[in-house]
């Protein structure tokens, strides 16, 4: 069996994770890579990169998981591309940035990095000129804060209608502004929030930095999307 993605949620005590971790060892399952995301202090995320035997099959893997006591969440194929670490990819994209910064759309730019950085299905940058109030990318630019949660998105159809996103405000020499981030199969933990609010701001000031050094102005990009990937 190739490579899959494994995110479960386990109650946030000692040995929680290990007692799945043996379960998934007894079935077979060969686990590459563990990213530990923080969500509430009483329970917590665990993306699993693993290599399941032949033969087994995804029923059987989240049955072990649950019989371990954790909850899946997802499970999905994943690409040898994902056998790139979190500070890795991380690295890479703020190498794309100091490469590409000032050059072409830097919002794009900032969005595709974001995208790619928690996988996200669908990133825009939000200019707050544009943004309405009562819109998540607006109540985060206007509270400075960032917002998550699950809202109606038509690019992006699923089950309920419902997609998760998160909104993470920044500030650019163009004004106030916002990455939103869209996918529709779970949502988006306080770690990944950390994660893309850190990046944004690298890339916010080593674009500032770039806008400035060259003379030109800055680029101000309304509502628009970017699909990750393309």
């Amino acid at each position: 069996m190739d490579l899959h993605r494994l995110r479960l949620e386990v109650g946030d005590h000692p040995g929680r994770l290990g007692a799945v971790l043996v379960g998934l060892g007894r079935l077979g399952i060969d686990v590459v890579e563990i990213d530990v995301h923080s969500v509430d202090g009483t329970v917590r995320i665990d993306d699993l990169l693993i290599r399941p035997s032949r033969g087994i099959d995804i029923p059987a893997i989240a049955f072990a998981v649950e019989q371990a006591g954790g909850r899946v969440v997802e499970i999905r194929a994943a690409s040898a591309h994902e056998l790139e670490d979190p500070v890795t990819r991380s690295m890479r994209l703020t190498a794309c940035v100091i490469a590409g910064a000032g050059v072409g759309s830097d919002d794009a730019l900032i969005a595709w990095c974001a995208g790619e950085l928690v996988r996200s299905e669908l990133a825009c940058v939000v200019d707050a000129r544009v943004a309405s109030v009562r819109s998540m990318a607006g109540r985060a630019m206007f509270g400075n804060v960032a917002v998550h949660g699950r809202e109606p998105v038509k690019r992006l159809p699923t089950a309920d209608g419902l997609a998760w996103s998160l909104a993470v405000p920044f500030e650019r020499a163009g004004g106030r502004a916002a990455v939103l981030l869209t996918r529709g199969s779970s949502g988006f933990t306080r770690t990944e929030t950390a994660r893309v609010r850190a990046l944004v701001d690298a890339i916010a000031s080593r674009v500032d930095s770039a806008t400035s050094a060259s003379g030109l102005p800055s680029m101000n990009v309304a509502v628009g999307s970017t699909h990750v990937g393309d």
